[in-house]
């Protein structure tokens, strides 16, 4: 018998398992969805409880218009803090056709919002599945060093980790109850993580990790 979980939680490291689950119609908030995170940099934070997270200081074009890179914790939001190219510099800039301090004050506010609802729900009673994937330095190692960081950081919390790789890795089951080696054919490129990604893979991990309602 299945046990159903409450929420799905992407933990990157980019935007694939957010956009897949928006492909199931699942569109519950939070703060790793859509964004671009290392696996030590995304432990780096929870254990210092996002301290210093979106300072405005400390952002900075990143490599697309609509992305922001956080200097100080090296994650990469999408952002309406919009920047441009200029093309005999070859430098990156924000860009001077808006308010940056009203557009910055807006996305601080969804920030520490999703902050404070990870907060409760790591401190609830829920029972939470979290999706992870690299597209570079998979490994056992980086997916203990998650679950080392979440055990220390939220040890009553009810949650399970899928550790998600390409076929050409796969091994034997790890052997930990809250972290599990799973496999899709491929992932999705980074520059093509919204349709890029292995449909078939992902739809069978929701049917054998499934939510208490059904997605599909």
């Amino acid at each position: 018998m299945k046990k159903e979980f409450d929420h799905y939680i992407s933990l990157g490291d980019n935007c694939e398992a957010g956009f897949q689950f928006w492909r199931i119609n699942y569109n519950e908030s939070s703060i790793f969805r859509f964004v671009v995170v290392d696996s030590d940099k995304l432990i780096s934070l929870i254990r210092s409880d996002f301290q210093d997270l979106f300072v405005k200081e400390n952002l900075k074009p990143a490599e697309i218009d609509s992305m922001i890179r956080d200097t100080k914790t090296s994650v990469a939001f999408h952002s309406k803090l919009y920047s441009k190219l200029d093309p005999q510099s070859g430098r990156r800039h924000f860009r001077n056709d808006y308010d940056f301090d009203k557009i910055y004050a807006v996305e601080k506010s969804k920030v520490d919002y999703l902050v404070n609802k990870w907060r409760k729900l790591t401190s609830s009673s829920d029972r939470v599945l979290y999706f992870i994937k690299r597209n570079q330095f998979s490994s056992r190692e980086d997916a203990e060093m998650v679950l080392e960081g979440f055990q220390s950081c939220y040890p009553g919390h009810n949650f399970l980790i899928l550790y998600i790789q390409p076929r050409t890795l796969e091994e034997p089951s790890w052997g930990y109850e809250q972290l599990h080696n799973v496999y899709v054919d491929f992932l999705a490129p980074y520059e093509n993580s919204q349709k890029g990604a292995d449909i078939n893979g992902w739809n069978k991990l929701f049917a054998q990790y499934p939510l208490k309602y059904n997605a599909l």
